[in-house]
Parts: C-alpha cells; sequence; structure tokens
C-alpha cells in the first residue's frame, strides 16, 4: 500500500495481526516455536540529487498504542547504488506507528521536501499480513532555495535521529553520517556560520556509541518470554552475554534478562525531544478579474447650428424667428432683406465603439503551509 509521503512523513501504521507473545528480533535466527516478527517497508524515493553521497533518508517510527508505548526510534535509509531510491525493513510489534521523515542533504547542500504533512494516515492490516510498506516521494530543493532555518532543523533532527537511532545510526554508521551532514551543511551558500558550526561539532555533542534503541516493544510493555521481546540490535549484544555466560538453566537465562533490563533503563534516559513542526504561512497573489466595458471616444466636429447673416446690413443670429422678424423689418422699411446661411460646427468627443477591460485586482492569500526543517502542507 502507498501512503501519501512527506519530508516530516506522519503516518499511522495500525497491524491488526495475532501475534504470538514471545517475537524474536529483526535479523537474528527465529528459535523453537517463535511467531515471525512483522515488518513495515520503507521505500524512499526521491526525483533526483540523492545518492551514496548523500545523508540518508532518517526515518522516526514511535509506537502509538499502550502496547508498544516505549517503541520510538530512529532509523536510516541509504540511498541505493543507482541513486534516487532507498529501501529498508524495520521489524516491529503489532500495533500503530507515527512515521516521521527527516530530508536528507546532498553533497552541494541541496535538500527535499514533500507535501500534504497533513492528518495521519492510517494502514491496517489483516491477519493473514506481516508487512506494510510505507512509501515516502522526496521533491528536490535547489541548494539555492534551502534556507539556513531548513538546515538548522535537519542538524537538529539528524543528531536527535543518531542519539536515538537503531543499529543504521549506531558506531561507523552514526559516524559516516555525521560527517556527512557536516561536509553537505558547510556546502550549501545559505549556511549561517553557526548552522556550519553546529554541524560541525554533532560529532562531538551524540554518543555513536551507545546502545541501538530497541524497535520492539520492551518486557515492561507486554508478557515476555526471556529475551524473544528485545529490538533487533539489542538481541545481539543479549545473545553474545546469554552466550559467554553459557545456556546453563534459567539462571544463566535470567541473567540475560538482567542484561535486557540494562538496556531498558539506558533508553529510558529522557532523550531529545522529535522535531515538531512550527507552521508559518506562505502568501501568494493571485487576479480577481472584473471585466468591464469601456466606451471608446474620438474628437469630431459635429453641426450644433446655423447662422443667418443679412447682406444690407450685415446683421447676424444663429435664431431662426429673429433672423424671419429681422427680415419683415427690412421689407417694411423698403430694404433688401435677402440673407446667407453658414453651418456652425463645434468640436466634440463622440463614441465610436467599445472595449473590454480588465479592471481586477491582485488578493493576497495563502498558498501553503510550511516549516523551517522543509515541510508542507
Amino acid at each position: 500500500m502507498t501512503l501519501t509521503p512527506t519530508v516530516k512523513r506522519l503516518l499511522a501504521v495500525t497491524a491488526s495481526l495475532a501475534m504470538a507473545l514471545s517475537l524474536a528480533a529483526c535479523g537474528t535466527a527465529k528459535t523453537g516455536g517463535e511467531a515471525p516478527g512483522h515488518r513495515i517497508t520503507l521505500t524512499i524515493t526521491a526525483d533526483k540529487g540523492w545518492d551514496e553521497n548523500s545523508t540518508p533518508a532518517i526515518v522516526h517510527i514511535k509506537g502509538l498504542d499502550e502496547d508498544n508505548a516505549s517503541v520510538d526510534f530512529y532509523h536510516a535509509v541509504k540511498a541505493d547504488k543507482d541513486g534516487n531510491k532507498g529501501t529498508s525493513e524495520v521489524e516491529v510489534d503489532k500495533g500503530r506507528y507515527d512515521i516521521d521523515v527527516i530530508s536528507p542533504v546532498n553533497k552541494d547542500g541541496s535538500a527535499y521536501e514533500l507535501f500534504d504533512t497533513g492528518d495521519a494516515t492510517e494502514v491496517a492490516i489483516s491477519d493473514e499480513q506481516d508487512e506494510v510498506t510505507v512509501d515516502c516521494q522526496m521533491t528536490f530543493i535547489s541548494a539555492d532555495k534551502v534556507t539556513d532555518d531548513m538546515l538548522k532543523a535537519i542538524v537538529t533532527d539528524t543528531k536527535t535521529a543518531v542519539e536515538n537511532g537503531d543499529s543504521t545510526l549506531k558506531g561507523d554508521n552514526g559516524k559516516a553520517i555525521l560527517d556527512k551532514l557536516d561536509n553537505n551543511v558547510n556546502a550549501n551558500p545559505n549556511a549561517s556560520d553557526e548552522t556550519k558550526e553546529d554541524a560541525s561539532k554533532a560529532d562531538e555533542e551524540v554518543n555513536v556509541d551507545s546502545e541501538p534503541a530497541d524497535t520492539t516493544s520492551k518486557p515492561a510493555d507486554k508478557p515476555s518470554d526471556g529475551n524473544a521481546n528485545s529490538s533487533s540490535s539489542n538481541s545481539s549484544s543479549s545473545n553474545s552475554g546469554n552466550s559467554n555466560s553459557g545456556n546453563s538453566g534459567n539462571s544463566n537465562s535470567n541473567s540475560g534478562s538482567s542484561s535486557n533490563t540494562g538496556n531498558s533503563s539506558g533508553s529510558d534516559k529522557p532523550s531529545k525531544p522529535a522535531h515538531q513542526h512550527s507552521w508559518k504561512q506562505h502568501t501568494a497573489q493571485k487576479w480577481v478579474s472584473n471585466m468591464v466595458t469601456v466606451p471608446d471616444y474620438e474628437t469630431q466636429k459635429v453641426v450644433v447650428g446655423n447662422r443667418y447673416i443679412f447682406a444690407h446690413d450685415g446683421y447676424t443670429t444663429d435664431n431662426i424667428n429673429n433672423a424671419k422678424a429681422h427680415a419683415k423689418e427690412l421689407i417694411l422699411a423698403g430694404l433688401p432683406d435677402n440673407y446667407r446661411t453658414e453651418t456652425i460646427y463645434e468640436e466634440k468627443q463622440v463614441q465610436v465603439g467599445s472595449h473590454q477591460e480588465d479592471h481586477g485586482h491582485n488578493e493576497t492569500y495563502v498558498d501553503y503551509e510550511y516549516c523551517d526543517c522543509g515541510a508542507r502542507r
């Protein structure tokens, strides 16, 4: 099943599977009658730019149910050899999970974003299924468009992830990721000196050699049979511990459980809070049309009347009745009454047609919300 992805991708993965109480850790051999583990398959794709020189996409997985409330870890997904795609599997218990994705940073300082980071998406798995697939598609942001705030958030989140990660973020893996983070952030033209220094000192602030985080519930959260419920990374160390102490009797098994208790208390230490989106509004303008009809005018000479000019005495009038009266007076006096007529013109603005004009206006609106980490919705 494919889910709508995000830069900081929030998904609720619900597994409604009937599962045995004893669950072997991911990547280790199953023993006796133990039930097979449930998997989240993570497939991360980018439109361009993501390769072996980039930091990985880091997935934050947090349990939402009472039985898996202790599950809170990070898992790195590297780009494959062909680039722009990475796939990884994580073994978990049944239940619901929140999944966030932290953007990689490429060699030139570019990064990624995705839209629609709204409500969680719930995925249901039937009893016959043991796997859910989460697809996340990342959209490239060129280095010059990646802001210092985005880089700062990625650095902070990556340090938190390495500190609280599984085996993909510990030891040499964690060191390599922090080295790439340092180099790639420093390559970005918008990175501030403070952000560059924060990336450079990340390896001094984060313990990459601490115990990897559990990917399955701790014994305190659910009935347990020995060490079967430990994570893939801790199962390895616990098995090693049991091997050293021998496999003779229940006392050694309890000793192994004591080792797990140590790991549980280690994972109970206060961890850096996961990044919370701080949404800001991004505005844009759009044209609101308002079409109107506009008349077209031009200047023309327009006839406004006549002028009457008498030949005998030069009498002039533009009133026909006055002209008739004056002619009568001349006749009675025995004088000639002839006159000439001239047309009177005036220049006026005359409508000769019309045309359509858009008398609209620009309107500001919120086109999306964004977080400085690069997420959008």
